[in-house]
Formats: structure tokens, sequence, C-alpha cells
């Protein structure tokens, strides 16, 4: 990690500004075309939750902003953020899996380590040391229904800095597009409007290459 000289961050008013705030959290629902990703994956056999991991983690990690952390009065960048999700566990309960993201990785090769990490994974839910040295995006999704606004859980602690993204299930739109409500929770301290509306901007050209893939 990187640590942040604040005397010159340009964030460093508004990091504080927010940290004057008991809940500085906030949320935003967006809908993305997911068209081009749920044919690809039925046409190669792959999972279409991971390919909105896939898809997730390559945009977030290029959107400078959702890579930083608070701790204390010390802010760090790093270097890049890795998965941790949910996945179906003992019926209708559901486990947590964190796996180091790799750039560059194939989405192919992404979803055969989800999957080979989620039947060696040893324990449904991550220790809390664990989770807070996995640097993570928190990703969920509710696949049995279509939704316009969703709050997650999250402690009431203004250092928390960890983004949170979930998806609903997609629906045809009035032209036969598939598209999902996609939600992205964040701490006002670190990430703006702007950001978020940049990593709406990412993750639908990341689905979007979908369309000219094999």
């Amino acid at each position: 990690m990187e640590r942040i000289d604040r005397s010159q961050w340009r964030r460093s008013a508004h990091c504080d500004f927010f940290g004057g705030i008991e809940v500085p959290f906030y949320s935003v629902t967006f809908r993305l075309d997911v068209t081009p990703l749920v044919s690809y994956c039925k046409a190669h056999g792959l999972s279409f939750y991971a390919g909105m991991i896939w898809c997730s983690m390559r945009a977030l990690n290029g959107v400078d902003e959702f890579l930083y952390e608070i701790h204390g009065e010390d802010v760090f960048r790093l270097p890049l953020r890795n998965p941790s999700y949910t996945y179906a566990y003992d019926g209708d309960l559901f486990g947590i899996c964190t796996i180091p993201w790799q750039p560059g990785e194939s989405l192919a090769a992404f979803d055969a380590r989800r999957r080979a990490a989620e039947a060696q994974n040893p324990s449904p839910l991550p220790t809390a040391e664990a989770d807070a040295a996995g640097h993570c995006v928190y990703i969920s999704c509710l696949p049995w229904f279509d939704y316009e606004h969703v709050a997650q859980e999250f402690p009431i602690d203004r250092d928390d800095s960890t983004p949170r993204v979930l998806w609903g299930k997609y629906l045809p739109d009035a032209n036969g597009r598939l598209t999902l409500a996609y939600t992205a929770q964040v701490n006002h301290r670190l990430i703006d409007g702007i950001h978020i509306a940049r990593l709406k901007e990412a993750l639908q050209a990341e689905l979007d290459a979908f369309a000219a893939a094999d």
C-alpha cells in the first residue's frame, strides 16, 4: 500500500468534511445492459455470476478513487482490490469466498479458479481478521428478482472504505435487451457521484466488449 501525503492530497478537505458526518455512506442504483455477457456465457458454458464479478473487478480497479482506504488519520492507496463475494452454500444459506484478483486473467480462467476456491473454502464465513486484511470489494446479487433500490449492511465506522456492489435479476426491456439493476454503496469521504458515473461507464464498456468476443 502507498501512504498518501494528506497535505498534498486534493481530496483531504472533502475526506475531513464527510468524516464529520456519523454515516457518510450512500448508494446509487443504475441499470446495465448485460445482453452481450449473457450470450457469451451461454455460448461458452460459463457462469453469468462469475462474468459479472469479473467485469465488476476490472471496472472497479480501473477507477482510481475506488482504491483508497482510510485508517484513522492516514489514507492509503491500494495497488488493487480483491473480490469477496457470496455464493450458494448449504441449501438456502450462503458462503463468502475471497480470492486474489489477477489482472489480465480471462473470464474462463477466473471462473475455473472461482469454482475451485469455493470447493476448497474452509469456512462459509470469513473471520473478521481475514476480512479486514483482504482489501476487498464486497459483492453479492439478488438473482431472484429485479429491484429499484437496495441498501446494504455496513458497520457504523466512518473509516469503512470497502465498496459494496450488488445486482439483481436481468430482464428484457421494451427493446428486448437484457438489463439489470446494479448498486454501488460507497463512503463519501473517498468517492463522489462522478466517480460512480465513471464506474458505470467502465462497467458498461466491459459488458459491451463481449459483443465482439469469440
